[in-house]
């Protein structure tokens, strides 16, 4: 009984808050106390309990707990327990004093029982607290330091015991102060962190998982490390080491808890996770350098090193003391320098293990920051002195063949990664440059040719939207367009559209710049501006080629958009993207760039607007009724509101204590219809061609957000930074 008690509520809601990233508040700790008192009571059936903390030299009493059976009908003596509590609340004793102040000052638990004897103490102890004593356990709350201890006396008589604690109570209170304390020591000091084996126990317990320490306590499949490769091992922070079956292996976690990291990883090795050991963070680096030392043997010194010890390398070099230091300040500020070179290599390979999208090296007055962009949002990552500026940009420009004399103008260019590193990194970076006041800026759009494109139902589309989409991409000939910012999965979803329609009767030609996913079956042609290859020049080649279906990358201009309308015209099926807002307004931006309403009509299939928003952690969203103006917006827009859910403030270690994990799209589907080409014909407004689209049953991109909000995948709060509300209705 005792024991599930723990193992269940108790366990999962202090070890929950115990290895969660962002630290909990000093607040929390009231309601901690008032958790683990109330639990370590109903688990050990104890008669009295009390819980101490340190404050500076004396130890305050923070709960006191008095069971019932002590008055049993006596009103009296009841009235008289509770004065006892409230007094004892009040009051502060020196540190040292006492069996309490004895167990705080060595650190080690004290256990009586009447059995063996302890008469003479017990009677003493009787005067104290007004009931008989028959048995008690102190533990200490320690973690690096001693923070206070919890104290219980007698077991319940009705819990079949002479009221006497065993071994086993001992063993569980143990248990519990180390949880409670790791916690309480981490809301008190913020720069406490638990150390990697202890979180890695606290997971493996929290889980009832298996806790591997050493190697030699698993099985290892050399074969299968090998096939899987470097590259997904780090970026999903899963370890395969033994295969189970054809189709699945069993793995090392850090934290097992992460579904999205498994799924990935079993999207990625089409096999599927069916036995998890929990390991250190320590633990698990330390496996990844020895199994894969060979890919850096070549060479020594300059690929096993972490991004924050060079980063601290470098920042001493400019700090006081930094005379002293091997490096010179000289060195730094040419871009061959090893640090500049192994810095800039550890920037890329830490962003794609992160599950970055793009990387900002952005130069400001007096430092240069490096940002990342993940789940859509930018994270700071380091600052650097400015002097190292100029001498990391020009080593992105060597690496993507850029003009590094050319500080004045923006320059774009391109990194194929694998020329760079030893590691099992199969990657290609987009980068672009631009001057800023305070110096060159780079942005590094991240391309994982590693990552396969999802099937379309995985990309957000609601039942409606997908099976209207699907009729579009199967027509024989047309425009299909995309548009939203940059980022918002346009890509992606027309390489999975065209992964459906994929087959050997079908000829696809593409005009990419860059070529982002590469499909088997398709023939995928990058852009070359710099030899006057551009997306009109290719889309001209490509009207010779016998195509059925063509993509091109964007439409940027007056001939890409009068070929692609001219394609479509002529029975081909022509996708493409567009830089709009929303679904109608893509018909005037294709207008303004001179193609003649007619034509546009004649050649548009469908419209799909979209955008990417952050799905709310599936571990810790927490459910509510929207109230005023949320519920107001929800009715408006789909007629109905309910409870939906919003994101926990303090997170988990499943999205790493932000509330969010990973990204779902929204869409507006606008597809032709006979009122829809008289509007384009007639050269409509905007407004009145949403009119049009939403009156044939198009649902808006906020109605499609709230759509997702009530299917509990976003929060209303996501949904509304990225969508206003329409203002038609």
């Amino acid at each position: 009984m005792a024991s599930t008690n723990i193992a269940g509520t108790l366990r999962r809601s202090l070890l929950i808050k115990v290895i969660s990233k962002p630290a909990p508040s000093r607040e929390d700790v009231a309601s901690v106390i008032e958790l683990t008192a109330a639990k370590v009571v109903e688990a050990l059936q104890a008669q009295s309990m009390t819980f101490y903390l340190v404050e500076g030299n004396e130890v305050a009493f923070k709960q006191v707990y008095y069971s019932p059976t002590l008055w049993g009908d006596d009103q009296s003596k009841h009235k008289k327990f509770e004065e006892t509590a409230a007094k004892l609340l009040a009051l502060k004793i020196p540190t040292g004093k006492g069996i309490v102040g004895r167990v705080i000052e060595t650190g080690e638990p004290i256990f009586f029982r009447n059995s063996e004897s302890q008469a003479p103490f017990m009677t003493s102890m009787a005067q104290t607290t007004g009931f008989e004593v028959r048995s008690m356990l102190t533990v200490p709350l320690k973690t690096t330091i001693t923070l206070g201890a919890i104290q219980v006396l007698n077991k319940e008589i009705s819990a079949g015991t002479d009221g006497e604690f065993t071994e086993r109570d001992l063993a569980l209170l143990k248990e519990v102060a180390e949880y409670s304390s790791t916690l309480i020591h981490r809301m008190v000091d913020p720069k406490f962190v638990p150390n990697a084996e202890d979180t890695a126990r606290f997971i493996a317990k929290l889980t009832d998982l298996p806790l591997v320490t050493k190697l030699e306590d698993i099985e290892i499949d050399d074969k299968l490390i090998e096939v899987i490769g470097d590259a997904i091992i780090r970026r999903e922070g899963i370890f395969p080491h033994k295969r189970l079956s054809p189709n699945s292996v069993a793995v090392l976690m850090t934290n097992p808890l992460d579904y999205a990291k498994r799924e990935s990883f079993s999207q990625a090795t089409e096999l599927s996770i069916e036995d998890v050991s929990v390991v250190s963070a320590t633990f698990f680096e330390a496996t990844i350098k020895k199994f894969f030392k060979d890919a850096k043997a070549a060479a020594p010194g300059s690929e096993d090193v972490d991004i924050g010890a060079v980063a601290d390398v470098i920042s001493n070099v400019y700090s006081s003391d930094g005379a002293s230091s091997e490096i010179s300040a000289k060195d730094l500020e040419n871009e061959d320098s090893a640090p500049i070179v192994q810095l800039t290599n550890r920037i890329i390979e830490d962003a794609y293990i992160s599950g970055a999208s793009d990387i900002h090296i952005e130069p400001q007055e007096k430092e240069l920051i490096v940002r990342y962009r993940i789940d859509g949002l930018c994270q700071e990552k380091l600052r650097l002195p400015k002097a190292v500026a100029n001498s990391m940009v020009t080593r992105l420009k060597i690496m993507c063949n850029l003009d590094i004399s050319e500080r004045r103008l923006p320059q774009d260019g391109r990194i194929v990664f694998k020329k760079y590193t030893k590691k099992n990194m199969d990657l290609d970076l987009r980068v672009a440059t631009g001057p800023m006041k305070d110096g060159e800026k780079v942005v590094m759009r991240i391309l994982d040719k590693q990552k396969s494109t999802l099937p379309l139902p995985a990309l957000g589309f609601s039942d409606e939207n997908l099976a209207k989409y699907r009729e579009c991409i199967r027509q024989p000939y047309g425009m299909i367009l995309h548009c939203g910012p940059t980022g918002s999965g346009k890509s992606m979803t027309l390489y999975s559209a065209l992964g459906e329609v994929n087959t050997p009767d079908v000829n696809i030609q593409t005009a990419e710049d860059p070529i982002e996913y590469t499909l088997t079956g398709i023939n995928q042609m990058q852009m070359n501006r710099q030899i006057g290859l551009t997306f009109a020049r290719a889309l001209r080649c490509y009207l010779r080629m016998d195509p059925d279906i063509i993509l091109v990358g964007e439409i940027r201009d007056e001939e890409t958009a009068q070929i692609a309308v001219e394609a479509a015209l002529t029975g081909h099926l022509l996708v493409s993207t567009l830089h709009t807002n929303d679904a109608p307004s893509t018909v005037a931006r294709i207008g303004e760039m001179g193609v003649e309403a007619f034509n546009i009509s004649a050649s548009l299939v469908c419209v799909c607007a979209q955008r990417l928003l952050r799905r709310v952690c599936k571990n810790c969203k927490l459910p509510y009724d929207p109230k005023g103006r949320e519920q107001e917006i929800m009715h408006k827009a789909l007629g109905w509101s309910g409870q939906v859910y919003k994101a926990n403030a303090h997170g988990c270690p499943t999205c790493g204590g932000t509330g969010y994990k990973g990204r779902v799209g929204i869409h507006e589907l606008m597809t032709n219809s006979e009122e829809l080409t008289e509007g384009i014909n007639k050269e409509a407004e905007v407004a009145e061609l949403k009119r049009i689209a939403m009156k044939n049953g198009m649902k808006t991109l906020h109605q499609d957000s709230m759509l997702k909000v009530k299917m509990g995948l976003t929060t209303i709060e996501e949904a509304l930074s990225n969508v206003p509300p329409d203002l038609i209705l």
